[in-house]
């Protein structure tokens, strides 16, 4: 089967238990440190087996990096597994998914080949928003429940307010509601910028 490596944990000095976000589940696996046996990385794709026993927890087999051209390149990588380990962290309690979310990286690599790398995550970010029914319509202040101008603050979670209600960097509106859209085409740089840093927090 292939998946996704989301995380990796260090146990036993060399030993690993590895997240893999496949079609239908999160598996967490055990790796065996070996002198033959193959790096495994957050952010790669791989093709890989199972092997069950009589504990709870499987064993990662035979795990085939399936690389893309784009991981030659630092600063793509890094923003993948930016967002590959943001996405790990917001499905810590799941282990059965629905196959949107390997889908979802399957599109987040395409992407990595074309576009501008924060862009492409940021693009992911608001299509998971929109799949979980988690988009904002920016209509409302959160704090004084009063209506949005054209110029809004976001705070975690794309929270919205007034400049003077809120605290944080400040976006037109009219580019966060075409976003979510899924049109980030219209982000200018900075709002870009401002929304990655947003994104940090968490997803």
């Amino acid at each position: 089967m292939q998946g996704y490596i989301l995380g990796t944990t260090r146990v036993r000095e060399e030993d690993l238990l590895v997240r893999i976000l496949t079609q239908t589940h999160l598996h967490t696996l055990y790796r065996f440190y070996g002198a033959r046996h193959s790096v495994v990385h957050l952010g790669h794709k791989i093709d890989f087996s199972i092997e069950h026993d009589m504990r709870e927890i499987g064993k990662l087999r035979e795990p085939l990096h399936l690389a893309f051209v784009w991981e030659k390149d630092t600063q793509r990588r890094y923003f993948w597994q930016q967002y590959l380990n943001l996405l790990n962290a917001h499905l810590r309690d799941i282990s059965h998914l629905d196959s949107f979310y390997f889908e979802h990286l399957e599109e987040g690599a395409k992407r990595l080949e074309i576009e501008n790398p924060k862009r492409a995550m940021l693009n992911l970010y608001a299509k998971l928003l929109r799949f979980e029914g988690r988009g904002n319509t920016l209509q409302t202040c959160l704090i004084c429940e009063q209506p949005l101008q054209n110029e809004i603050v976001l705070g975690r979670g794309l929270v919205s307010g007034h400049k003077s209600c809120m605290q944080g960097a400040v976006f037109n509106q009219a580019h966060i509601a075409l976003w979510l859209s899924l049109q980030g085409e219209f982000l200018e740089e900075a709002e870009v910028d401002n929304l990655w840093n947003l994104l940090m927090q968490g997803i």
